[in-house]
């Protein structure tokens, strides 16, 4: 199933809004992995006006751009001087 660029922008927005919401509980970062990650895929989705891969966890790739290009989609998160950063 593809997404329309409305449905990746407006998925993006959520999961970021679930981002605030767990480091407002106090989750660590580094446990939020998972969340960091999706938010990566979307957002190289929505600048290369693309789509998520078909599967999860697709051998070789995350993204396909509009263009067709395969994009392997990868985000790091860290705690650098008491300030929490995630690309």
């Amino acid at each position: 199933m593809t997404l329309s660029q409305t449905q990746i922008i407006r998925s993006l927005a959520d999961a970021l809004q679930w981002l605030e919401k767990e480091l407002s509980w106090g989750a660590p970062l580094a446990e939020l992995r998972h969340l960091t990650g999706r938010i990566g895929e979307l957002y190289a989705a929505m600048i290369t006006r693309g789509q998520m891969a078909m599967a999860v966890n697709q051998v070789g790739y995350d993204v396909v751009s509009a263009e067709g290009d395969t994009i392997s989609v990868k985000t790091f998160t860290e705690v650098v001087a008491g300030i929490r950063t995630s690309c």
